[in-house]
């Protein structure tokens, strides 16, 4: 190859793997120090004494100390009451529908399965649409920044 012909590469730059390799190498230094900054303000540990495994093991004891902050969940209901709640939620969808359901099997189900598909959907469709968005906004992204 000619030397005008190197010096052409030249001209062009970086190529997108290099590219990728630099972004990813200055994201892991600036977390890395971002890591060793969060510890010694949390912690009061030196710099020079930090390592990985002290950092992960100063961040289990504190997860640890704040488990017992959170609160607790709600306590599971019981086979008994759960029957109930089931029997009375079906009363009342049945109440709804009118004399007709009550020879239908699983009437109430199916009613609280029409109202709640009909609530949801809007929600649904607004998630796909910000996916769809997100996905064309990476590409745009990666697209520009990494294609040739």
């Amino acid at each position: 190859m000619s030397a005008t012909g190197m010096q052409g590469e030249a001209a062009r730059g970086p190529g997108a793997g290099t590219m990728l390799f630099v972004d990813l190498r200055v994201r892991s230094l600036l977390f890395g120090e971002a890591r060793k900054r969060a510890v010694t303000r949390a912690f009061g540990t030196p710099r020079d004494e930090q390592s990985f495994l002290v950092t992960a093991l100063l961040l289990g004891a504190a997860a640890t100390a704040l488990r017992d902050l959170a609160p607790r969940p709600l306590p599971r209901p019981s086979r008994t009451g759960a029957a109930l709640g089931g029997t009375l939620v079906n009363t009342a969808l049945r109440g709804l529908a009118g004399e007709p359901s009550a020879a239908m099997p699983l009437a109430g189900a199916l009613i609280a399965f029409g109202l709640l598909s009909n609530s949801i959907r809007p929600t649904i469709v607004a998630s796909a649409h910000e996916v769809r968005q997100l996905t064309r906004e990476l590409r745009a992204a990666f697209g520009a920044r990494y294609a040739r």
